[in-house]
C-alpha cells in the first residue's frame, strides 16, 4: 500500500477562486503506473485554514484515472498564504519500481492580478518515485488465527514480498521448507505470496524466513516474520502439565492432587461425574444412590452393605437378583417366592440340621406335618411318632416308642377302621410273648363266635381239644 499527497498552495497575497483541480494517475501494471485498483483509493482534502463543512472542497474519483477536487455548484477559494492538501491513501501500488508522472490540471482565477478563471486549465505534471519494497511484509494467515482441526480444515499463510528474494517456511517441527524460490531477471516486484499447510494440533507459529541462496537448500542471512495459528481444541501427543482444568460456561473443575484427580463444581465444593459407564479397578465411596431422590441407595459400613429404600429414608430395601452365592445368611426371616437349593448343608440352631453320608434329616423337637409324610426308605422314630394324618411308608418304619394314631392300616394285615371292630387283623397273628385281655377276649369264626370269655368264665361254642394235660381246680 502507498499514498501520494499533492500540495496545492497559494502564494498570493489575495485570494484563488478555484472551479476545480484535478490530479490524473496513470492505472495499470507496469512501472509506470501508480496501481490497477483506483477504486480502492481514499481520496481526502486537508485544508490549511478553517473552512464550513459546505465550504470545503471534495476531492472524488471521476471516470477511471481522475481524481477531481470541487464544491458542488460552485467555486471554492483558497485564502491568501494558505493551502490545501489533496491526499491519495489506500493506494495498491502496482508492482514494478519506477517512475510515476501525475498530472496535476487547476481551473482556477484571482490572484494578485485578480484575473478572472480561464476557459482552459493549467496542466502541470509531478513525479512519484515508486520503489518496491525491499523486505516482506504483512505475514498472516488467510482467514483466521484459530482452526478446528477436527474438520479438517486448512489454513493458508499470506505474505507480500520482493520477488527477488527466496522463501523458506520453519515448520512446528523446526524444518525449514522451501516455499517460493527468486525470480529471476533485474525487474523486481512486490508481489502476494500464498502457501498451505496443514491444520495444526495445537497453537503454532510458524516462521517465514526471506533471504538469498546459493544452493537453494538453506538461506543465507534475510529476514524472518512470524506468525501463529491457534488450535480450537488443542491435541498433545505428550501430555500436558497444569494444577487444574475448568469449563466456559460451565464453571465445573478437574484438579489435579497427588492421589489422582478431584471433580469439583467450584473450588471448594465436590462435583457430580456423570458417564455411561465406568470401568475402574476400584471405588471408594460412602454411600451409592440411584439418578433421581426416589431411588434407592447403597451405605457402606464396617460390617458390610446396607441397602434402603429411597426419599433420604433409613427404611431397609430390597435386594433383587438372579443367584445369589454366600457364605452366610443371617436374616430375620426370609421369603422365597419359588425354590430354596441349598448345597453343602442346612442348620437351624436348635431345631434342625442336615448331614453328609449319607444323607439325612436330624431334628431337634418336636416336628408337625400338616399334610402328608412320604419316606422313600425307612423312617426310625426314636421317641413316640404321632400322625394327624396319613403316613404312607414305602418301606419298614421302626418306632422305638409308641405309635399313636386315630386310624391305623398296615395294607393286607392289619387296620382300625371297621363298622363294628375296634382292631382287624387280615390273616394269621403270632404272639411270642403273653396276650393279656384286661376285660373280653373273644374268638369268631365269620359272625359266629367259638369260644370267649365274660369275667371270671370261659365260654366255648364248639369242640374243644386239648394236646396234652388238661387241668381243673374245681
Amino acid at each position: 500500500m502507498g499514498a501520494v499527497y499533492v500540495l496545492v498552495s497559494n502564494t498570493h497575497h489575495s485570494k484563488v477562486e478555484c472551479e476545480y483541480i484535478d490530479v490524473e494517475i496513470p492505472v495499470g501494471n507496469d512501472a509506470r503506473s501508480l496501481t490497477n485498483d483506483p477504486q480502492a483509493i481514499k481520496p481526502s482534502v486537508d485544508p490549511s485554514y478553517p473552512t464550513k463543512p459546505r465550504e470545503k472542497p471534495k476531492l472524488v474519483l471521476q471516470g477511471a484515472t481522475v481524481f477531481r477536487a470541487q464544491l458542488p455548484g460552485k467555486n471554492f477559494e483558497v485564502p491568501s498564504h494558505e493551502s490545501l492538501v489533496l491526499e491519495l491513501a489506500g493506494i495498491p501500488v502496482a508492482g514494478e519500481e519506477g517512475l510515476v508522472r501525475l498530472k496535476i490540471h487547476e481551473k482556477a482565477g484571482g490572484g494578485d492580478s485578480n484575473r478572472p478563471i480561464r476557459r482552459d486549465p493549467f496542466t502541470e505534471t509531478l513525479g512519484v518515485v515508486k520503489q518496491t519494497p525491499k523486505i516482506p511484509r504483512n505475514f498472516r494467515p488467510e482467514k483466521t488465527s484459530r482452526v478446528d482441526a477436527d474438520k479438517e480444515q486448512k489454513i493458508t499463510l499470506l505474505w507480500d514480498g520482493p520477488s527477488n528474494l527466496d522463501y523458506w517456511l520453519r515448520d512446528p517441527e523446526g524444518n525449514e521448507v522451501p516455499a517460493f524460490a527468486a525470480s529471476t531477471g533485474p525487474q523486481v516486484t512486490q508481489q502476494p505470496y500464498r502457501y498451505a499447510v496443514p491444520a495444526p494440533k495445537r497453537g503454532t507459529t510458524y516462521t517465514l524466513i526471506a533471504g538469498t541462496s546459493t544452493t537453494g537448500a538453506n538461506p543465507v542471512g534475510g529476514y524472518f516474520l512470524t506468525t501463529t495459528v491457534h488450535a480450537r481444541i488443542p491435541e498433545f501427543e505428550s501430555g500436558t502439565r497444569t494444577p487444574w482444568i475448568e469449563g466456559t460456561q460451565e464453571k465445573g473443575r478437574v484438579a489435579f492432587s497427588g492421589a489422582g484427580v478431584e471433580i469439583r463444581k467450584n473450588i471448594n465444593e465436590w462435583g457430580t461425574v456423570a458417564a455411561d459407564q465406568a470401568d475402574v479397578n476400584g471405588v471408594h465411596t460412602k454411600w451409592v444412590q440411584g439418578r433421581d431422590d426416589a431411588a434407592g441407595w447403597i451405605e457402606f459400613p464396617a460390617a458390610g452393605v446396607n441397602v434402603f429404600r429411597g426419599g433420604g429414608s433409613r427404611d431397609w430395601g430390597t435386594v433383587a437378583a438372579d443367584k445369589a452365592d454366600l457364605n452366610d445368611l443371617a436374616a430375620s426371616r426370609a421369603q422365597i417366592q419359588q425354590r430354596l437349593t441349598i448345597r453343602g448343608g442346612l442348620t437351624v440352631a436348635g431345631v434342625l440340621e442336615t448331614e453328609d453320608g449319607p444323607p439325612r434329616l436330624l431334628v431337634h423337637g418336636r416336628l408337625d406335618v400338616d399334610g402328608g409324610l412320604n419316606a422313600a426308605a425307612n423312617v426310625v422314630a426314636a421317641g413316640d411318632v404321632t400322625v394327624n394324618g396319613v403316613l404312607r411308608p414305602t418301606r419298614d418304619l421302626d418306632v422305638g416308642g409308641a405309635i399313636t394314631a386315630a386310624d391305623l392300616t398296615v395294607r393286607d394285615k392289619l387296620t382300625t377302621q371297621h363298622e363294628r371292630f375296634t382292631l382287624v387283623v387280615h390273616g394269621e397273628s403270632l404272639y411270642l410273648g403273653k396276650v393279656n385281655a384286661n376285660r373280653h377276649l373273644s374268638v369268631r369264626t365269620g359272625e359266629a363266635w367259638i369260644m370267649h370269655t365274660n369275667d371270671d368264665q370261659i365260654s366255648v361254642q364248639a369242640n374243644l381239644r386239648v394236646h396234652g394235660a388238661f387241668r381243673s381246680d374245681s
